[in-house]
């Protein structure tokens, strides 16, 4: 959920560097970018800005460890209007060509994921996304607000999955699914110290 400490937890991780859509950058000292600033009128300079920053730090050396995308379903809405801005239609189904919008949109989506993982070969890379809790089958879930598919997609290739949540005044940062047991001592002597803290601040 929103104002969860979402992007604070994110930035504890080494040299951040934050690409955001929310405005939540201001918040926050950390260096970022920020794709929905006014400033970019469309949602091609939106997509070139976001490609050309993620291709610019595969390329180049920086002094940033850590790359936050803040948050990944406007990326996905951004991947979305740069097709309808391209054919210039209000809903991918007007796109001509069977299925062609959302092909598009698909393809968009797909580049911005495997440029991410591109750069988990350099960078820590962090991806944010707002979640809901319904009830399914009589139990409670959260659900990510991006396109399932793509989350799953995600959450497949994630090391660490975290879901933050406020109660009262008390934020709550919990590692909800791992691909390691971080509590073995083993599998911390092969971790970083400086992510091992960070890690070491999040339940379970």
């Amino acid at each position: 959920p929103a104002m969860s400490g979402k992007t604070y937890n994110a930035c504890k991780f080494p040299n951040p560097i934050l690409i955001n859509t929310d405005g939540n950058c201001s918040k926050v000292t950390t260096p970022s970018i920020y794709l929905n600033d006014k400033k970019y009128k469309t949602y091609k300079e939106k997509m070139e800005l976001l490609f050309g920053v993620l291709k610019e730090l595969n390329e180049t050396e920086t002094t940033y460890q850590t790359i936050i995308i803040d948050l990944i379903e406007d990326v996905f809405d951004i991947c979305e209007g740069y097709v309808l801005e391209k054919y210039k239609v209000d809903n991918l189904s007007k796109v001509p060509g069977y299925a062609t919008g959302y092909t598009e949109r698909k393809v968009n989506m797909q580049n911005v994921i495997s440029a991410l993982k591109t750069l988990t070969n350099k960078y820590y890379v962090i991806v944010i996304t707002h979640t809901v809790d319904k009830v399914v089958d009589d139990k409670m879930v959260t659900i990510s607000m991006l396109k399932e598919d793509f989350y799953i997609l995600l959450e497949g290739k994630a090391d660490v999955v975290v879901n933050c949540k406020k109660l009262g005044n008390t934020y709550i940062a919990r590692m909800s699914k791992y691909r390691n047991n971080y509590k073995d001592p083993e599998v911390q002597k092969a971790i970083k110290p400086e992510i091992l803290e960070v890690l070491k601040t999040y339940e379970q």
